[in-house]
């Protein structure tokens, strides 16, 4: 006796691969909240992305805009919520390095006026990167691609971050300098890249140290996060380049007293003598 199988019906086997494609999706959104959660990862202002501060080096060196720590360590992620992490220059160097997910799209932009694209992935083959070294004094923008449910990767920035060396934003002196060094490198690609930031300049090189206190408790300095530790190297370095100046400290609606006064804490450990509460 011999058994026929036929195949099944065309709609049966597009449902079943629906039904594949939604159980994977469903298991890696999952892994990204799981990694999102186990690592407490946050919003990243102006920039976008999701962060969090690993580490800040003990160690001191000497950079050429002054006393520093020499590096700084994060995790970054962008998910399909935030898929793009816009236009950014940084003074130091950037070495990111794929912990997994991707595939995503560096786009790096000189100071000469010479541009490149990396694509961050595990393909080698393809040409996908593993790391993607950013130079000092480069602008650099990421794109998550669109078949792509996560990247994370490590960031370790020499010497450390902080809001004096980076500039979030650009404009159309941006555009014309950069504009047809690539096939991508159209106009509207580069106002893209740049996104909601187009036509704003945040950074804190020359500014005055005051902070806000968000919502969350966060501290924020020219629109971007620091860690108590950051917070602590920046108050040290007003004491010693402009002592006898007030700390200012911005409440915004809804922080918590308790954030304001480890901040007026904190200060008062490192030698500030005046420090204002304004909300």
């Amino acid at each position: 006796m011999k058994l026929y199988l036929s195949k099944p019906p065309i709609f049966l086997t597009l449902l079943m691969a629906l039904l594949l494609a939604q159980s994977a999706a469903a298991k890696s959104s999952s892994r990204a909240q799981e990694i999102i959660h186990a690592l407490g990862l946050k919003h990243l202002n102006a920039e976008a992305g999701l962060f969090k501060v690993v580490r800040v080096s003990d160690f001191q060196v000497t950079a050429p805009d002054g006393r520093s720590p020499v590096s700084n360590a994060i995790y970054f992620m962008l998910t399909p919520g935030e898929p793009q992490n816009y236009l950014h220059w940084l003074y130091s160097d950037d070495y990111q390095a794929l912990i997994e997910g991707g595939p995503a799209d560096y786009y790096l932009f000189f100071p000469d006026g010479k541009v490149a694209k990396y694509t961050m992935g595990r393909d080698v083959a393809a040409g996908q990167v593993l790391m993607v070294p950013s130079p000092a004094g480069t602008a650099k923008t990421i794109v998550l691609h669109h078949s792509a449910d996560y990247l994370l990767v490590s960031s370790i920035v020499t010497p450390a971050w902080s809001p004096q060396r980076a500039h979030i934003g650009a404009d159309e002196n941006f555009i014309k300098k950069y504009a047809g060094k690539a096939d991508w490198a159209t106009p509207a690609f580069l106002q893209f890249l740049i996104g909601p930031n187009f036509g704003h300049h945040l950074g804190a090189d020359g500014k005055g140290f005051e902070v806000s206190i968000d919502a969350q408790g966060q501290i924020i300095w020219q629109g971007m996060q620091l860690t108590e530790k950051q917070a602590r190297l920046e108050l040290q370095r007003l004491v010693s380049d402009r002592p006898g100046e007030a700390f200012t400290i911005h409440r915004l609606k809804d922080a918590p007293e308790a954030g304001v006064q480890k901040l007026k804490t904190l200060a008062k450990q490192v030698g500030v003598n005046q420090v204002r509460v304004v909300k």
